[in-house]
């Protein structure tokens, strides 16, 4: 172990928070009539890590003895005491007494609400955390402590929890909770679906997904895929994410013909040469950037990927004679705040244009829903992260509500979506009442057999540039028509004007190209991007309008 600078923590990334069994593994290495020379310095030796432990009197009393019979040992430089009733030893005091030995144990610092100032005034290599399995509630109480000091820790169970058998239980504070049914999160049972519909629309044809590797386009893949398309084309511009799900869908259809495509739909002329070399039938275009506060630091991205992505696929899908085209939306364009909503509301008045000049040729619909739980980047990871490392789940705001949806149900609906459309049409999704984002973290607790604020507790942070603290499933001031299926309703939204648009694409293309020696964005700067937008979408909300809707 590298010498630790003087007057600073050395701060471990690996293994926290793991179970240590103290035990010392060597192996050999031999080779072919091969002499092995092994040199060991006994004058400069490794230097001894330092550690604190955690425990009760009687399990660090345990640890320290198994650490004096440790090979390896670490140079203990005291410890805290935490015992059951929460307490600890009180101030710091001259040593702890070994059972059975006369040997002085190590030097009392103080307990658990002492520990943040102890770690500050004596920084440390390790800390061990010794606690009986039925103080499991102290654990996680310590492992937040040592998570916000950000030094190593291991959890050393103890003798008799090792031989009840209730160590393997604690590998970390949490980590051993099944994961949870978003089913069960959302509370509300799934849609049904018009399987007939879907089968008739998708089988014996030639299916592309862009975006193939995302959470809604793998899992549109999969759905496909069931329905015997004769070829399914995965196109996604992440290799390892293309892997996936073609190894995936390798695996749950053997016998289905597909390709895997790498690909980068934001390249008009590679993306048109790829639809006539596949010939399509139908497209399902979920490519996109979906981070709402990231897209607001790079509104170029947002616009290439989400505009540009989208325009090149219906171009060449035109061009190829498609018979159908859906583009996954989100809720976020309505009445956007954020450059991602505005970005992907841009791209449906493109899709809604489009409709209008091919006369139904191609029929082309775009598809709305909310958030999807289980996504990559979404809370359900992000929480079953903080909880499987001691943490606190954090939530944005008290009041902050969205709708929800799990992936497969995302993925069925769109595909009846799909099989209904006749041409332009802005479908939205019902995802039921909204919830709040706290509520739905208290479920989340509890269905892990936990208390919110007592075992787990829940921190707010504030809503991040572009988010609102609510959020609409369609167009709050036009009407919805329902449709043959009772989750999917259409908005009355009028196409947009064409010069209007026509003018918009215009200076968008001059900010993306440049000069002539300039990459694509060169010579944009993120204002004049966003002025870009606020022209092309007139109901985006600027941030001081946002708010005072949100207070009113």
């Amino acid at each position: 172990m590298a010498r630790r600078a003087s007057g600073h923590r050395r701060q471990g990334t690996g293994n926290r928070g793991a179970v240590s069994p103290l035990v010392t593994a060597s192996c050999t290495v031999t080779a072919p009539n091969r002499p092995i020379l092994v040199v060991v310095d006994t004058h400069n030796p490794a230097p001894q890590p330092e550690a604190l432990l955690i425990g009760t009197r009687a399990t660090v009393a345990q640890l320290e003895h198994m650490l004096r019979a440790t090979e390896r040992r670490p140079s203990v430089v005291g410890c805290v005491l935490i015992e059951q009733d929460g307490g600890g030893s009180g101030p710091a005091d001259d040593g702890l007494a070994l059972a059975n030995n006369d040997t002085p144990g190590p030097a009392v610092l103080g307990d658990l609400q002492a520990l943040p100032d102890v770690l500050a005034a004596r920084p440390v290599d390790l800390v061990l955390v010794s606690l009986p399995f039925e103080m499991q509630s102290h654990t996680r109480s310590t492992a937040r402590v040592l998570d916000d000091a950000r030094v190593t820790w291991r959890i050393v169970p103890t003798i008799d929890d090792q031989l009840s058998g209730q160590a393997a239980q604690m590998n970390t504070p949490r980590a051993t909770q099944p994961a949870v049914d978003p089913v069960r999160l959302i509370g509300r049972p799934t849609r049904p679906i018009d399987h007939d519909a879907i089968r008739c629309a998708v089988r014996d044809r030639v299916v592309l997904i862009t975006g193939a590797g995302g959470s809604i386009g793998s899992e549109l893949a999969n759905r496909v895929a069931s329905f015997s398309p004769s070829r399914l084309v995965l196109v996604e511009r992440s290799e390892n994410a293309l892997f996936e799900v073609d190894r995936a869908i390798a695996s749950s259809h053997p016998d289905l013909h597909r390709s895997a495509e790498l690909h980068d739909v934001t390249d008009g002329p590679r993306t048109a040469a790829l639809l006539q070399r596949v010939g399509p039938n139908v497209v399902l275009h979920a490519a996109a950037h979906k981070h709402v506060p990231m897209m607001e630091d790079h509104p170029a991205e947002a616009v290439e990927n989400n505009l540009y992505g989208t325009r090149s696929i219906v171009e060449a899908a035109l061009d190829t004679g498609v018979d159908r085209l859906v583009m996954v939306s989100t809720n976020k364009a309505v009445n956007p705040r954020s450059v991602m909503g505005a970005t992907k509301r841009l791209a449906e008045m493109f899709i809604q244009d489009a409709a209008e000049r091919v006369a139904h040729r191609t029929v082309m619909c775009m598809v709305r829903f909310g958030n999807v739980l289980g996504s990559a980047c979404s809370v359900l990871p992000i929480w079953s992260q903080q909880l499987a490392q001691g943490g606190a789940l954090t939530v944005t705001h008290p009041q902050m509500t969205r709708y929800f949806m799990t992936i497969p149900e995302a993925a069925d609906l769109l595909l009846q979506s799909a099989a209904m459309a006749s041409g332009g049409e802005v479908y939205a999704l019902d995802m039921g009442d909204p919830i709040r984002i706290v509520d739905l973290a208290k479920r989340f607790i509890q269905l892990h057999d936990l208390t919110p604020g007592e075992d787990v507790e829940i921190t707010f942070t504030q809503p991040r540039p572009g988010e609102k603290l609510s959020e609409s499933p369609g167009y709050d001031t036009l009407t919805t028509r329902v449709t043959q299926h009772p989750a999917v309703r259409v908005c009355d939204a009028p196409p947009p004007n064409a010069l209007a648009l026509r003018r918009a694409l215009s200076r968008f293309d001059q900010l993306r190209t440049g000069g002539p020696n300039s990459h694509r964005w060169q010579g944009a700067t993120p204002a004049s991007i966003l002025d870009a937008l606020r022209a092309a979408v007139p109901e985006m909300q600027r941030d001081d309008e946002a708010s005072r809707a949100a207070c009113a």
